[in-house]
């Protein structure tokens, strides 16, 4: 390595670092804020009550459907239903409404029930806390190892610092918990396939395509990330191929058990009311569908026609460029508005942003020709979006209506910064540019 590149790779691990301090500052910050309040008699403890730390007995020791006295949180339904696959019974099936929520046993996928069918035999309680644990896992497993890939594995504790206190000191973040939902594989999932387009690729694929799987409204970010970043990478590298040929294949192996979870799936598509800070509830229901369907052929269109005006569509080192430069703002565009698009966007859904945590941090260091105020703004937005997400004070009552428009406006924000990313001058390398970051 010359004395120059050295020079240039001290620059950038400076720059990263800067970045990185104010980014962990003020996530770390957002989340102990109300903490301050709650223990040091600044407001009334009454009105924290969501931000306590649940005794677990507390979210654990709850009843598992058709038994008395609740009918049980979220997670229950996969419990059951890796019950009854365990005993050789039906797991999809039509159901009285007033022994269930909805009309359906199971309305997840098939591959759900299989791999949780260790599960079944558990006693609830304990399945309960070995699922939220396993979805903290995933999320913190997939972030150190994107970090420490970038070499900036040093930043992992910061990260992890703010994830857990995000999980355990936020409404919304307990809330996950306390329903035993998800939203942390989707938040996998989302970590995995912006990782996917580097080194290694096959091994991302696979687990971007297995989280997913088990968060199927995750499919939809995926999917359209991978529209906007494959061609970007190269569709002649077969790898690439890999992530939608997973899911695909998963589906042809459960392909008998598919066809009876797709009515459960589409009766719960089809039959739910507006929940939450949804899209719909403040705009036209197509329109809000869209969103993110508008976000991804504007990015590729102004992508490619930026690469087409340059006459480098056809330079490989280029292309990454672009596709490392547009990483975390494409990223955080397509989840916001993928997982508030739908009617129920209950609060734990939120918690899947917290797979962009680790793609931001990278991006913020990585960007160094990137004017520094635009990189802090950045973060400093995400961290502000992430702050009402998770109902931190002064936000702990804010309207869903007006939370839907702000995660919608941030949005928009970061959408129009990828489309002007393209445009900034790409760094000039003498050989083919190395392998892009986890953030890409």
């Amino acid at each position: 390595m010359s004395e120059s590149e050295s020079a240039a790779r001290r620059e950038r691990l400076r720059a990263a670092t800067s970045a990185n301090k104010l980014f962990v500052l003020v996530a770390v910050g957002a989340v102990a804020w109300p903490l301050v309040f709650h223990y040091s008699g600044l407001a009334p403890a009454e009105r924290l009550k969501g931000l306590t730390y649940p005794a677990l007995s507390g979210y654990l020791y709850r009843q598992t459907p058709g038994q008395k006295p609740s009918h049980g949180i979220d997670f229950s339904q996969i419990h059951l239903s890796a019950r009854h696959l365990n005993a050789g019974e039906p797991v999809y099936f039509k159901v009285l409404r007033g022994k269930w929520r909805r009309r359906w046993s199971s309305t997840y996928h098939p591959m759900v029930h299989w791999l949780y069918l260790p599960m079944a035999v558990i006693p609830f309680p304990i399945a309960l806390a070995l699922h939220n644990l396993g979805g903290m896992a995933i999320v913190l497993l997939s972030a150190a190892l994107a970090l420490r890939r970038a070499g900036s594995l040093w930043a992992f504790p910061s990260i992890a610092a703010a994830f857990g206190a995000a999980m355990f000191l936020s409404p919304t973040g307990l809330l996950h918990l306390e329903r035993g939902q998800m939203d942390l594989f989707a938040a996998g999932s989302f970590i995995c396939v912006i990782a996917m387009f580097g080194p290694r690729m096959v091994g991302w694929a696979l687990a971007a395509a297995l989280f997913a799987t088990l968060k199927v409204s995750a499919w939809i970010f995926v999917g359209f990330y991978w529209i906007v970043a494959a061609p970007l990478w190269g569709l002649r590298d077969w790898r690439v191929w890999v992530l939608p040929a997973a899911i695909g294949l998963a589906n042809l192996v459960f392909l008998s058990e598919v066809k009876e979870w797709i009515p459960a799936f589409m009766y719960v598509a089809e039959n739910t009311s507006r929940a939450g800070p949804s899209f719909t509830r403040v705009l036209p229901n197509s329109l809000a569908h869209a969103l993110p369907f508008v976000s991804t052929f504007l990015v590729a269109a102004v992508a490619w026609g930026v690469l087409f005006w340059r006459n480098q569509w056809q330079d490989p080192a280029a292309r990454r460029q672009v596709l490392e430069r547009i990483s975390f703002p494409l990223a955080a565009v397509l989840a916001i508005q993928t997982i508030g698009a739908t009617p129920v966007t209950h609060d734990y859904r939120l918690v899947a942003l917290l797979g962009l945590l680790p793609a931001l941090a990278i991006w913020c260091g990585r960007e160094e020709r990137l004017a520094a105020w635009l990189r802090y703004a950045v973060a400093l937005g995400y961290a502000f979006v992430m702050v009402v997400a998770f109902r931190i004070p002064p936000f702990l009552h804010t309207l869903y209506v007006d939370v839907a428009w702000l995660l919608i406006w941030a949005s928009v924000v970061l959408l129009v910064l990828t489309l002007y990313l393209p445009f900034r001058r790409l760094r000039e390398a003498a050989s083919p540019v190395r392998s892009l970051s986890p953030s890409t």
